[in-house]
C-alpha cells in the first residue's frame, strides 16, 4: 500500500471544498410553483375570517335593561297573569329586535320575570317585578316591609275574609257596642311583633296541598289546624269614616313579609267582640317602591317597561345606602 504525503491530502481537501462552494453559489432557487403554499393558504384563511367577522351584525341582547320596576296592579289580576302579560310584551319586543330564540326545551320560559310577593285579584298596587338579572333580587321583597290601606266592615265574616265572589257569609255579629274610642284602644294590641293564623284562603301549603284548593272544595278553618305564625307590624292607624259609629272605617298599614291583612282584620274584629271582613286592599309600598314609580296597565309597554328599570334604578341605590348606614 502505498502511503501518501500530507500535500497531497491538503491538495484533495482544498478541491472539495472549493467544488462544494462553487455548487453552492451556483445553485438556483426552485420555481416558484413548486414553493408550498401553507403559510399563503393559512394567511388568506386567516385574513377572509377577520374580514367575516368585522362584516358580521352582532346579535341584539335578549333585554335592553336588566332589573326591577313596579306596577300598578289593576283589580281582578293576579300576580301571575301580571309576570305573563310583561313576558309576553318583552318576548315579543326581542323577536320584533331579530333575537333569534335559540332554546333546546321550548317549556321553559324565554325571558325571566318574576314578581317580588303575591297580590290578591281584589287587591289592587304596587307590585314589583324582576325582568332577567334582577329576579335573582326579588327575593328581599317577598320577606320585606310592605304598606297598606285596608277597607273593614264590621258585622259579618266570610269564608275568604274579604269579598271574593268565591266566599261565603260565615257568620254575623251585633256591633253598635263598638266606639271609635274602642277601635284606636284595640289597635294598640296588634302593633310590633304578634301571633297570626293564615286564613285558609292563602297559597301556603298543608299536608302538600295549597290550602286555598282545600278551601275551595269547602274545608274551612276551623276544620284543619293552621299553625300561628310570627309577624311584625311596624306601623298601624286608623282611618276614621265620617260617621258616629264605626260601621266601616279603614287601616294604614305597615308591615314585615308573610303578614295577610285580611287575618288582621278578623282578629281586630274578634278583639272588638264582633265579626270584621276585609272590603278592600291597595298595596301602597313595597320595599322602596311607592305608587308615583309604578307603571300603569295603558303604560305597559316594552318601551316603558325598559325606561321604568332605568329611571327606577335610583330607588335601588338609595336602599342599598340605607342599608349601610
Amino acid at each position: 500500500m502505498v502511503a501518501r504525503s500530507p500535500l497531497i491530502w491538503s491538495c484533495c481537501f482544498l478541491w472539495t471544498s472549493s467544488a462544494f462552494t462553487m455548487e453552492s453559489s451556483t445553485r438556483q432557487p426552485p420555481p416558484e410553483h413548486l414553493v408550498p403554499t401553507t403559510t399563503s393558504r393559512l394567511t388568506r384563511f386567516m385574513s377572509s375570517s377577520v374580514e367575516e367577522e368585522n362584516n358580521s351584525t352582532p346579535e341584539p341582547p335578549l333585554y335592553i335593561k336588566e332589573g326591577l320596576f313596579a306596577v300598578d296592579k289593576p283589580l281582578g289580576w293576579t300576580s301571575q297573569q301580571v309576570v305573563g302579560r310583561v313576558r309576553s310584551l318583552l318576548e315579543k319586543d326581542a323577536k320584533a329586535r331579530g333575537v333569534v330564540d335559540n332554546r333546546k326545551k321550548r317549556r321553559r320560559p324565554w325571558m325571566k320575570v318574576g314578581h317580588g310577593g303575591t297580590l290578591d285579584p281584589l287587591a289592587s298596587g304596587v307590585l314589583v317585578v324582576g325582568v332577567g338579572k334582577g329576579t335573582k333580587s326579588l327575593q328581599k321583597y317577598l320577606t320585606g316591609s310592605k304598606g297598606y290601606k285596608a277597607g273593614v266592615e264590621l258585622g259579618f265574616q266570610t269564608t275568604t275574609l274579604d269579598l271574593d265572589e268565591n266566599g261565603e257569609i260565615v257568620g254575623k255579629m251585633p256591633f253598635d257596642h263598638v266606639t271609635w274610642e274602642n277601635v284606636e284602644s284595640t289597635l294598640d294590641g296588634f302593633r310590633g311583633t304578634i301571633q297570626q293564623k293564615p286564613p285558609i284562603f292563602s297559597a301556603l301549603k298543608k299536608d302538600g296541598k295549597r290550602m286555598y284548593e282545600l278551601g275551595r272544595k269547602g274545608v274551612t278553618a276551623e276544620d284543619i289546624e293552621i299553625e300561628a305564625r310570627e309577624v311584625v307590624i311596624h306601623r298601624l292607624e286608623l282611618l276614621k269614616e265620617e260617621s258616629e259609629e264605626p260601621k266601616t272605617f279603614g287601616l294604614d298599614v305597615e308591615c314585615g313579609g308573610g303578614t295577610y291583612i285580611r287575618s288582621l282584620v278578623r282578629d281586630i274584629g274578634i278583639s272588638l267582640d264582633t265579626l270584621a271582613t276585609m272590603t278592600s286592599l291597595e298595596r301602597t309600598k313595597q320595599g322602596p317602591y311607592l305608587p308615583e314609580h309604578c307603571l300603569k296597565e295603558d303604560d305597559w309597554t316594552a318601551e316603558n317597561i325598559f325606561k321604568a328599570i332605568e329611571e327606577t334604578s335610583f330607588v335601588l341605590v338609595e336602599e342599598e345606602n340605607d342599608d349601610e348606614n
